[in-house]
């Protein structure tokens, strides 16, 4: 066998180079867009790209391992998709939570749900994506959204189980918060003041012993004592816990919610 020659080699290289570079290229693009908390910047309208709402429940989408989560502005989205280098496809049907929320958020879910179900590809860097359809138009525009740290942060309650099978928003005019500190102690503010300890291991989260609560009975609004209940109630049930963004959720160990918080900024 004759050895190859010189030119032919070069060439030879020069095509695994360029597989290689491909292969990286397109493991930088799906790095870029999974595993990173988005949050909406601008979604198309019939007159253009609109700038998301800025009250409300912000719209966050999560991309990871083939699994797309999150809200855009009003319910919870889940859903799947598969990429291949800056192609993306979202599967049809996505399931949604079924909650009110007003006209604003309404209509912007409505126009990011009919969006996602047009994208066909992306392009990202470290802190922007941006979703397009077959003409290469941008439907959606997203920042990356920076993770809040769990403990040192006070966390404003949202959301919580009800006890009943659902997951209830809290009561107008409620206002739930924890602290979570360094050393492992838990205090925040309910009806009454309470506090506790609690153990963290990688995204394991449990109370360490009993919850410890003033005994005042709150007469306004109504159903804030009830809510305290169901809200003690689903703190002693947390198992784990999902920080996205400056939103913190707490599971149970099937991976149930059990409350949802936002962080309270500062001067609140």
């Amino acid at each position: 066998m004759k050895p190859m020659q010189a030119p032919l080699c070069a060439l030879v290289r020069l095509a695994a180079a360029g597989v290689l570079l491909a292969a990286c290229l397109q493991t930088a693009l799906a790095a870029g867009l999974e595993g990173q908390d988005w949050q909406l910047t601008s979604y198309r309208t019939e007159s253009g790209l609109a700038d998301a709402a800025q009250a409300g429940t912000r719209a966050v989408l999560r991309f990871e391992g083939g699994r797309l989560s999150g809200s855009a502005g009003c319910n919870r989205l889940l859903g799947s998709y598969t990429s291949d280098g800056d192609a993306l496809e979202l599967a049809p049907n996505m399931a949604s939570t079924m909650m009110a929320c007003p006209p604003l958020l309404m209509a912007q879910e409505q126009a990011v749900i009919q969006a996602l179900g047009q994208v066909t590809g992306y392009s990202s860097t470290n802190d922007e994506l941006i979703l397009t359809d077959a003409a290469g138009e941008t439907l959606l525009t997203f920042s990356e959204l920076q993770a809040t740290p769990l403990t040192g942060t006070t966390w404003r309650l949202t959301h919580f189980n009800n006890g009943k099978g659902g997951v209830s928003t809290t009561v107008p005019g409620t206002e739930f918060m924890l602290m979570l500190a360094e050393d492992g102690r838990l205090s925040g503010k309910a009806c009454n003041n309470y506090r506790g300890g609690f153990v963290v291991s990688g995204e394991d989260f449990a109370l360490e012993g009993p919850l410890a609560a003033t005994k005042m009975r709150c007469p306004a609004p109504e159903g804030i004592n009830a809510q305290e209940s169901a809200y003690f109630a689903a703190l002693e049930r947390a198992a784990r816990y999902h920080i996205h963004g400056d939103e913190l959720v707490l599971t149970d160990a099937d991976g149930a919610v059990q409350a949802r918080f936002r962080a309270a900024e500062l001067g609140d």
